[in-house]
């Protein structure tokens, strides 16, 4: 079934807007990849929401961090924390509150696939950078077709499936802009501010619950967890909003170089 990836609240319409994915899930872990210790991916954000893990995101300066449109939509900035330097959901790390967010002018929250799928958070207390606290840097060209990239996140191991507490990563691949959208021709394609990472034969992907998290090479933030055709199906790459496509906004809201 067609998803969006995400995670929502334990009661799905208790707080902001009313978050549609296809089908409805909540948080659980990466599809395909192994158990992760923030040591190794300190620019990993759980993004918390009246205290339950919402999203990904990923620090890119003391003071903001990037994740996904559609999880930063429809919420109260007052109700958002951060969640950096643990490899634990909803647990031990550094946390910080927002003070304020933005989500990208051209943003289209379409469920089924969202365009322009980028938003910048400020917190109120800085990040203090350490060994599991640190910044990614934003790209100038998005990576190569068949770079090697890694995902990290929360989300789900697979559709339904168990709940674990700890990060989870998985590498793929870019895949060749043309090649992603014939994949996803029955939608219209994709757009020229989304980047497509996976494997042919799948098994290895981003999940519902890992949206809004990091896409990263060679310590650049390359792209931002967005959506794609169920989790880690062959044919069907992972779907991602690109950073370096989108990297101007993001410089012009933050003041970033």
């Amino acid at each position: 079934m067609f998803r969006l990836i995400i995670a929502v609240c334990l009661f799905y319409s208790c707080f902001g807007a009313i978050l549609k994915p296809k089908s409805f899930h909540f948080d659980g872990r990466i599809v395909g990849g192994s158990p992760a210790d923030i040591s190794n991916y300190p620019y990993q954000i759980s993004f918390e929401y009246f205290g339950h893990h919402r999203c990904g995101a990923a620090i890119v300066s003391p003071d903001w961090v990037v994740t996904a449109g559609h999880c930063a939509d429809g919420t109260y900035v007052e109700y958002i924390l951060l969640r950096a330097g643990s490899s634990y959901k909803e647990e031990g790390g550094s946390e910080h509150t927002a003070t304020e967010y933005f989500i990208h002018p051209d943003y289209d929250g379409n469920m089924d696939h969202p365009n322009y799928d980028i938003a910048v958070i400020k917190v109120s207390n800085p990040f203090v950078y350490s060994s599991t606290v640190q910044p990614l840097s934003l790209p100038a060209l998005a990576p190569e077709v068949g770079t090697s990239v890694v995902v990290t996140g929360w989300g789900r191991l697979v559709d339904g499936g168990p709940t674990p507490t700890q990060l989870q990563q998985v590498e793929v691949n870019i895949v060749d802009f043309d090649e992603c959208n014939k994949d996803y021709d029955y939608l219209g394609g994709i757009s020229s501010v989304m980047i497509c990472a996976g494997v042919p034969a799948g098994g290895k992907d981003a999940c519902n619950g890992d949206s809004g998290g990091p896409l990263v090479s060679s310590g650049q933030l390359v792209g931002v967890v967005s959506w794609g055709e169920g989790c880690a199906q062959a044919g069907y790459p992972g779907v991602y909003a690109d950073v370096a496509a989108l990297k101007v906004w993001v410089t012009s809201v933050t003041g970033l170089n």
